[in-house]
């Protein structure tokens, strides 16, 4: 049985707890040779800082996209913008069922 259903992001979070109870392992077992506060160190896969770049191109878009806006703005003014009913609850419908099975 497949749990992740194969998604990337499963993967990364999985593979980030176990990189940090090896490390808590490690680091409750062996005493600290300095004597000091140890550090704790993070090392990403290429993955792992392809997706943390995708994360910051995506947050460094506009929430609003204006142009789009404008363009619904000026259909709607003119009477150009028609709304399906059936495909809007369709859409609704499918998404529904999609939650349901995650």
């Amino acid at each position: 049985m497949k749990i992740t259903d194969g998604h990337r992001l499963a993967y990364l979070d999985a593979y980030v707890k176990n990189l940090r109870d090896r490390e808590r392992t490690s680091t409750a077992s062996e005493p600290d040779s300095a004597g000091g506060a140890s550090t704790d160190q993070v090392i990403l896969s290429e993955e792992a800082k392809k997706i943390r770049e995708a994360k910051q191109v995506i947050d460094s878009l506009p929430d609003i996209r204006e142009e789009k806006v404008a363009e619904l703005r000026a259909r709607i003014q003119a009477g150009e913008y028609h709304i399906d009913g059936e495909k809007i609850a369709s859409k609704i419908i499918e998404e529904s069922l999609l939650n349901e099975l995650v």
